[in-house]
């Protein structure tokens, strides 16, 4: 059983459950906007570990689902929104902090399991991202942080880096590994340098996304590829059905542990 969480307009998550539905599987898509009424919410935490329910009425009940893919950014305040500002701020809060916990505590596989920052999963500071993505032995740009786009510095960075020839790809990465590398390959027509695959894995698991589902951007010319930033909420359509029947297959092996 598949669970995708994510926010209404999540273009990409609303694809992906369509196409696991589509190949036969049992998929449940909860929004933000569901889980805000959620009919019961219950944890207990004791010794022998933590049990989640979450009961959404007609839509089903979530307690332990094989794999969750979570592109959850925002927690379900919707059914407080037209509250008083302190009430509103009060249950905003304590709806995070559940949200994160049951993430975090849920059974079988989560991807991506939520970090005190990014209920999405790993989301580093791009000038911190940078600096690891250095250190697992890719080609990061010089960049001046803040200098042009606040948020695609370092992505125009990397584009003045490789001049005119440059080529900007999305890589989806599960689990540290380059979903579809060949397609990505013939996207950008050209081949991936040797050691990349090895350097985004190290890069992966030094941000806590050993076992999770993430975007990395790069930027290709003359025969380097350029880290140009990363993001918990990859385009998945981009992979397409490679990254759909990798997840099918991790959904078995984790039922049949």
């Amino acid at each position: 059983m598949f669970v995708v969480l994510c926010d209404l307009d999540d273009s990409a998550a609303l694809w992906l459950d369509s196409r696991f539905r589509e190949l036969g599987q049992t998929s449940v898509l909860v929004t933000s906007g569901l889980l805000s009424f959620a009919r019961r919410r219950s944890q207990w935490i004791g010794r022998d570990g933590t049990r989640a329910t979450v009961d959404l009425g007609d839509a089903g009940v979530i307690d332990e689902p094989a794999l969750v893919v979570n592109r959850l950014l925002s927690p379900p305040t919707a059914a407080w929104q037209w509250a008083q500002p302190g009430e509103r701020d009060y249950a905003g809060a304590e709806l995070t902090a559940f949200t994160l916990s049951w993430l975090a505590a849920l059974p079988g596989a989560v991807r991506n399991r939520p970090t005190p920052t990014c209920l999405a999963g790993p989301s580093p500071h791009p000038l911190h991202a940078a600096v690891v993505a250095h250190r697992a032995g890719l080609d990061v740009p010089d960049a001046e942080p803040g200098v042009g786009s606040s948020t695609l510095w370092l992505l125009e960075a990397a584009v003045r880096s490789a001049a005119p020839a440059a080529r900007v790809d999305h890589l989806v990465v599960l689990d540290g590994r380059i979903v579809d590398a060949g397609g990505v390959e013939r996207r950008v027509g050209a081949r991936m340098p040797e050691g990349f695959p090895a350097g985004i894995a190290r890069f992966a698991d030094a941000v806590g996304a050993s076992e999770g589902l993430i975007g990395i951007d790069v930027v290709v010319a003359e025969g380097r590829w350029w880290f140009a930033g990363m993001t918990p909420l990859p385009d998945l359509m981009l992979a397409g059905d490679a990254l759909v029947q990798d997840l099918i297959a991790l959904d078995a092996r984790v039922v049949t542990r």
